[in-house]
Formats: structure tokens, C-alpha cells, sequence
């Protein structure tokens, strides 16, 4: 009896753990689409500076702007990440 209570606890912390690693995948996939989104934005960028030089700083402020809106759906995506640790 008392094995039995030992063996289904352990059962029970088994599944806990892996439903966190299965979360933390989950949560960690658009970290993907964050890299592709940054590398889109200095890509354009580039591309914008060699059509109009002459709009070097403009493009480059927004450049900057879309990279810091990207940065920070990645930044929520590891305090996510870390309640789901924490939960």
C-alpha cells in the first residue's frame, strides 16, 4: 500500500516535470519568429538605405523602433517562461 503511495507520487512529479518542459517548448518557439523578424527588419533596412541614402536617418529610427517592438515580445516571452518555471 504504502509502495504503491510512493510510486504514483513519483508518477505524479514525473508528469509535472514533463508538462513544464512541454510548456517551455511551447513558449520558446516563437523565440524563432523573433530572430527571422529582426534579421527582416535590418534586411529592409538595408535595402531602404540603398534605394534613398538620403533617408539614412529616417529609415534607421524606424529601423530601431520595430528591433526594440520585436526585443520586447521576446523579452515577454521569457517572463513567461519564468512563471512557468516557477509555477
Amino acid at each position: 500500500m504504502f509502495f504503491n503511495l510512493i510510486l504514483n507520487f513519483k508518477r505524479a512529479v514525473l508528469f509535472i516535470k514533463a508538462s513544464k518542459v512541454l510548456s517551455l517548448s511551447f513558449v520558446f518557439m516563437p523565440l524563432m519568429g523573433c530572430a527571422v523578424a529582426t534579421g527582416l527588419i535590418f534586411a529592409s533596412l538595408i535595402r531602404g538605405i540603398s534605394y534613398a541614402p538620403d533617408l539614412e536617418e529616417v529609415l534607421f529610427n524606424y529601423t530601431t523602433l520595430g528591433f526594440a517592438f520585436v526585443e520586447s515580445f521576446a523579452f515577454l516571452l521569457f517572463f513567461v517562461a519564468g512563471i512557468v518555471i516557477i509555477l
